[in-house]
């Protein structure tokens, strides 16, 4: 009876365990199927076991290639806004075959580096170079970004440029005339360059210009149909050629009609003429002194003579009055890189040695002189070589000698090209 009894209970747990089976079977699929599996003895497939393709396998290899060895970042500077290059690509190949736990790390990419923070304050965007001139005889300016000026010489400027100051004319001017005409004047071409520059009706402008200019008139209207930008060339040109007219300022005045036509032209001095009697005659009597001390030497030896005793006689000085003219340098010794280049280009002419004011960029707005002799034209630069120790670090120079130091603005840019060689200071 034991017997019976312990075999109807062993049926007995089989039944039930055999019940539990098929239940746990019919909730989960996937114990079937292992068992299935094991009871034919066929291995589960690796794809089976990772859950990835064989493409997504070799997703995972490139990503891993992209890690070791990966592209250097593209600046921001550079990158090129229509560039069709799809970085989701990149990554979504690496994402198939990630893990969760590489899933929560941040993807490396090849994408362009972060924007550089955003300042509260606007940056100040980079200025374009000025656009380069060439001149009439060829002269070539250099890059202002090439520009280098020495400590010893920096901040001895101090030029001026002719500045017009336009206005709308109100109406007719009673009593309003040309002035002084001009008419019969002549202007050397070797000694008065800027004159030449002009064409018929600039000349014509000229010529009435200086003679008002040295008859003091203040006011007249112009003997041409003339804009503000021709006029104020030809200002420049006779500022430029007349050392002598000491007395006349930088500024004008150009009342303009409803074509932009200057209508009356208002010259601005620096003196009365009551002052300028008194004033003439030091100027002048200073002037001939020189000039005799100079007399019977060759050109050279005249060029580098009044260029040392310019400089041993004059003081740079930014607060001297009247500092734009050769009357500042000469009779008061006194004044800025204007007066220094105007009283030598005075003397210069006196002796009939052409000699040139030329005007441009060195840092600041600055003027120096160009020296012809008998075998070209020299760069001269008295203000800077009032140094001690540098008195002709800047005297009979070419212009690729000052390429690095001086540029030539305005006008003064179809002045002749300076590569004389035989008077050059090394």
């Amino acid at each position: 009876m034991k017997i019976l009894k312990g075999i109807l209970t062993g049926i007995g747990v089989l039944t039930a365990l055999l019940c539990a089976l098929i239940i746990l079977s019919a909730t989960n699929p996937e114990i079937t199927k292992g068992l299935s599996a094991m009871l034919s003895g066929d291995a589960p497939s690796s794809e089976e076991e990772t859950g990835e393709s064989p493409e997504d396998t070799e997703g995972d290899d490139s990503a891993e290639a992209s890690q070791e060895f990966p592209e250097q970042p593209v600046s921001s500077d550079i990158v090129d806004e229509t560039d069709t290059t799809d970085t989701a690509d990149i990554t979504d190949t690496a994402d198939a075959g990630a893990t969760p736990e590489e899933e929560e790390e941040p993807q490396r990419t090849t994408a362009r580096q972060p924007d550089a923070p955003v300042s509260d304050t606007p940056s100040e965007e980079p200025q374009p170079e000025p656009e380069r001139v060439k001149g009439t005889h060829g002269y070539e300016q250099p890059l202002q970004s090439d520009i280098k000026i020495p400590t010893i010489v920096t901040g001895k400027n101090g030029y001026e440029p002719i500045t017009e100051q336009s206005e709308a004319a109100d109406g007719e001017y009673t009593g309003l005339t040309y002035g002084e005409l001009g008419d019969g004047l002549t202007f050397d071409p070797l000694l008065y360059p800027y004159y030449q520059m002009l064409d018929e009706k600039g000349q014509h402008v000229y010529r009435q210009i200086y003679a008002n200019a040295n008859a003091m008139n203040e006011a007249f209207i112009p003997i041409e149909e003339v804009t503000v930008p021709e006029i104020k060339n030809a200002m420049m040109a006779v500022y430029n050629d007349h050392p002598e007219l000491f007395w006349l300022n930088t500024t004008f005045t150009c009342k303009y009609d409803k074509n932009k036509v200057c209508a009356e032209l208002d010259l601005d001095y620096n003196m009365t003429k009551e002052e300028l009697d008194k004033a003439s005659p030091d100027f002048y009597n200073t002037a001939n002194n020189i000039l005799t001390e100079l007399a019977n030497l060759s050109p050279y030896d005249k060029e580098t003579r009044l260029h040392d005793m310019l400089i041993r006689e004059i003081d740079y000085d930014q607060s001297a009055d009247m500092n734009q003219s050769a009357y500042s340098a000469l009779v008061e010794k006194k004044s800025v890189c204007a007066g220094y280049a105007r009283a030598y280009q005075y003397l210069m002419q006196r002796m009939g040695i052409p000699c040139y004011y030329c005007t441009g960029y060195a840092g600041q707005d600055h003027a120096w002189n160009i020296v012809a002799l008998d075998d070209g034209y020299y760069n001269v630069d008295v203000t800077w070589d009032d140094t001690p120790g540098g008195e002709y670090d800047y005297f009979n120079k070419t212009d690729e000698d000052y390429a690095n130091t001086h540029i030539r603005q305005d006008m003064s840019i179809n002045l002749p090209q300076c590569q004389g060689q035989r008077y050059r200071v090394q």
